[in-house]
């Protein structure tokens, strides 16, 4: 029974010889472990940047908010539909000037660019933009502007044309100078107005997956201007989520019966001089089962022979007409003036339900030459509706 003892105890001593050391390591390996994250994490809100030091507020995503756009009848491609979608995060980004720094003249601003591809460019209250495909849905194109907001100072609006990083468009003017202000932090803010385009004639309703229109990266210039840097790290990424951009295609459009106006008679004697006008009659253009949901309906008129004068609404006479000397002319109900190829707008549009519309209208001779030769009036107008 001893000797059994014994043999225990030394297969005891053996196994207590061999663990220890093992033991003994694992502690040492766990305490350098939790130094060196100790270490790591002592200072971590301050981990990007030379001269100016941003790190992030609310991780990666800028998010865009629900939207509907609504596809108003025969929008063509590369037409704009819905309208700007405001995006705005004003605390993206705090920064800060680092100590070594504090008597050097900063400057921050953004590199900002699309990762999608072009495909048109369409023009928005007068600026030409870039159009980028969503590549989340068919037919469904976007273009942006946006600015930069900080320590008391804001960018221009900037068009977004750019497609890579390479490409990037920066915010201009730049921001500045920023004050040291004994390293306190400042929110370097960012702002965003995304407008969706059509961009191909197979755009159908429904909602579109998530997608990222944006990358915006921290840019800043120090050494008295002598030197910058792109933050390659501390980027922030737009994005639209799933389904928070619903498309709605509308199909329906008024319904517009063509209307004939038989003109009375008029002498070639009661025109006296180019200019005057004879034989007004009243008729009504009717505009049935329009849409709702629209922000209205405007309308304007064309010429199916030559425009004679389009402020006073004058056009040819056409082909079979055998009256010489004259033209015809629309006038609205009190008699002013229809300028051809202007939008005029449909008063009394009801948003919220289909209803149908009435415009009433003139339509008269107007002497063109010196001379008026007896004979048949006949002449048309085309009118289109705008759905807007």
């Amino acid at each position: 029974m001893s000797s059994n003892f014994n043999g225990v105890k030394r297969y005891m001593a053996e196994l207590s010889g061999v663990m220890l050391p093992r033991i003994a390591r694992l502690k040492l390996i766990l305490l350098l472990l939790i130094v060196a994250v100790g270490l790591g994490g002592s200072h971590p809100s301050w981990a990007y940047g030379t001269a100016l030091d941003c790190t992030y507020n609310n991780g990666y995503y800028i998010f865009g908010s629900t939207t509907t756009i609504r596809v108003k009848p025969n929008t063509a491609v590369g037409d704009p539909i819905g309208g700007w979608v405001n995006i705005i995060s004003a605390n993206d980004w705090p920064c800060r000037i680092l100590s070594a720094y504090q008597n050097d003249v900063i400057m921050a601003g953004v590199d900002v660019f699309s990762p999608y591809t072009v495909a048109t460019t369409t023009n928005i209250d007068g600026t030409t933009y870039n159009v980028f495909n969503s590549v989340v849905k068919t037919g469904l194109g976007y273009v942006a502007r946006f600015r930069v907001t900080g320590a008391g100072f804001a960018s221009n609006w900037m068009t977004m044309n750019g497609y890579s990083l390479a490409n990037a468009v920066r915010s201009s003017p730049l921001l500045g100078p920023i004050p040291y202000n004994n390293g306190a932090a400042f929110n370097l803010g960012f702002e965003i107005q995304v407008h969706f385009v059509k961009t191909a004639t197979n755009l159908v309703a429904g909602s579109a997956t998530a997608f990222d229109p944006a990358y915006i990266y921290v840019y800043r210039t120090y050494n008295n201007g002598a030197s910058s840097s792109r933050e390659p790290n501390g980027y922030r990424i737009v994005q639209f989520p799933s389904n928070a951009v619903n498309v709605q295609v509308m199909t329906q459009t008024c319904v517009t019966p063509d209307v004939i106006v038989n003109l009375p008679d008029v002498a070639a004697s009661q025109f006296n001089s180019i200019g005057d006008v004879k034989g007004l009659k009243p008729f009504n253009l009717n505009f049935n089962n329009c849409p709702a949901g629209l922000v209205g309906i405007n309308y304007k008129f064309g010429a199916t022979t030559n425009v004679l004068n389009t402020a006073n609404g004058v056009v040819a006479l056409d082909a079979s007409a055998t009256a010489r000397g004259v033209g015809v002319l629309l006038r609205s109900q009190t008699g002013t003036a229809i300028e051809l190829n202007k939008e005029y707008t449909m008063s009394g549009y009801n948003t919220a339900s289909v209803q149908n519309y009435t415009v009433p209208m003139q339509a008269g001779i107007y002497q063109t030459e010196n001379t008026v030769k007896s004979g048949t009036v006949k002449g048309g107008f085309t009118f289109t509706l705008i759905y807007k």
